[in-house]
């Protein structure tokens, strides 16, 4: 079984490797085993909850873990052709490289975690410290928010205040041309005429402003005053608002800033977390780390070699059916050539072949009809010598005879048959 979870199987293993695979196995379920406890701790205390609770996660995270140690044993490293032209061992692949990142992670992560548990009575301190750190800056802030806001209610109730002794200004100058207008004087013309009624309503227009600019600056006074009366006990609602924030923030978050300062407090904090870290790392590269000498062994060289022969007779069918169509097509021309002159002789073979079963023929016609004409010539002279009593004397052959024999022998002897010696005379 320890064998299998390395990617084996037993029965093929030689006894010199089996060793091997079972100590891998046996690595692979400890790795799951420290991926189950750190899941666990890392989400109990990431969500608050209890270790129990959170085992359910530690353990999808060990099967997770468990799975990727086995792919990366299973995936040989294969074969390759080097510069040279040789064979030789390729590199590690994608599948370790993923490994070794989420190896590389959950280190970090499961150390920081368990450092967490080991440091947490001085981790509370600098958490206290920063909880009070961040409700002072808020504090400030809103100390700095409130000024400014005072300043601004200040400034409206100045201006406010500009504006009422302007109208008030106005008011004086206006009752002071009124009494002129009244009165009579250098400047102005006497008596209640068309003038002083202008004044007059001018006067009341700013009687009027002066109303409305006391009214603004009474509201502007009487909204700074409940401002500046209400900001103490604003700020004492708002301040028991951030400790209750910044009291119940004790997050993961919070943890690690805590630690992390206790860590540039005290060198040794940090000598502990770079040792646990390495060490959870360690162990938890360690199927992988084992895997280089499982590589070695005769059981994987078998394996890679089945492998690469697997790829390679791929390859070189292809390449043969490769070479076999180059070898085709260069070969058309020549025998699409030499088929062409075959078919060539073949016509000139048949052409003389019917030429000479036609000149048989004529031959054969020929000589047929020379008989005829012989026999019929025969046949006449018989009948005439029959009929006067003539008695045939054999006579010796003129040349024109021997000539017309002699052509006649050619003829049959290159037609290929006899010729008939010339009858007899009777």
């Amino acid at each position: 079984m320890l064998a299998f979870f390395a990617g084996a199987q037993a029965k093929f293993l030689p006894p010199t490797d089996r060793a091997r695979f079972v100590t891998a196995g046996t690595l692979m379920l400890l790795t799951a085993a420290l991926a189950t406890c750190a899941g666990s701790t890392v989400v109990a205390i990431g969500f608050g909850i209890g270790t129990l609770q959170a085992l359910p996660f530690g353990i999808f995270y060990a099967l997770f873990i468990f799975f990727i140690d086995r792919s990366v044993l299973l995936t040989q490293t294969p074969y390759r052709y080097g510069a040279d032209g040789g064979v030789e061992t390729g590199r590690a692949g994608f599948s370790v490289a993923v490994r070794v990142f989420i190896a590389v992670c959950a280190a970090v992560i499961v150390g920081e975690t368990v450092l967490l548990r080991i440091f947490e009575s001085s981790i509370a301190n600098r958490v206290a410290e920063i909880q009070q750190e961040d409700a002072g800056r808020v504090l400030a802030g809103w100390d700095a928010n409130q000024e400014s806001e005072i300043a601004a209610r200040t400034a409206d109730l100045a201006a406010k205040q500009k504006g009422l002794d302007a109208a008030d200004d106005l008011v004086e100058a206006k009752t002071a041309e009124v009494n002129c207008q009244l009165a009579g004087g250098p400047d102005c013309l006497g008596g209640a005429g068309p003038v002083y009624q202008i004044k007059l309503a001018e006067l009341a227009a700013a009687t009027v402003a002066v109303t409305d600019a006391t009214r603004l600056r009474d509201a502007a006074q009487r909204d700074l005053d409940k401002f500046q009366a209400t900001q103490q006990a604003s700020r004492s609602a708002f301040a028991g608002t951030v400790e209750a924030t910044t009291g119940a923030a004790d997050d993961l978050l919070m943890r690690e800033k805590a630690f992390w300062r206790l860590t540039t407090e005290d060198r040794s904090v940090l000598v502990w977390r770079l040792l646990l870290t390495l060490l959870l790392l360690g162990v938890d590269l360690a199927p992988l780390l084992f895997k280089r000498g499982l590589d070695r062994t005769s059981y994987r060289q078998r394996e890679r070699l089945e492998r690469w022969r697997d790829e390679t007779a791929v390859e070189v069918d292809a390449l043969q059916v490769g070479h076999t169509a180059r070898e085709r097509r260069d070969l058309a021309p020549v025998v699409a050539a030499r088929l062409a002159g075959r078919w060539e002789d073949y016509l000139l073979r048949r052409d003389g072949v019917e030429t000479a079963v036609r000149w048989t023929a004529d031959t054969a016609q020929a000589r047929l009809a020379e008989e005829e004409i012989s026999a019929d010539q025969e046949s006449r002279m018989r009948e005439l010598r029959a009929r006067h009593g003539i008695v045939a004397v054999p006579r010796a052959p003129t040349s024109e005879s021997a000539v017309a024999t002699g052509s006649a022998v050619a003829t049959g002897s290159v037609s290929g048959h006899a010729v008939p010696p010339p009858p007899e005379s009777p």
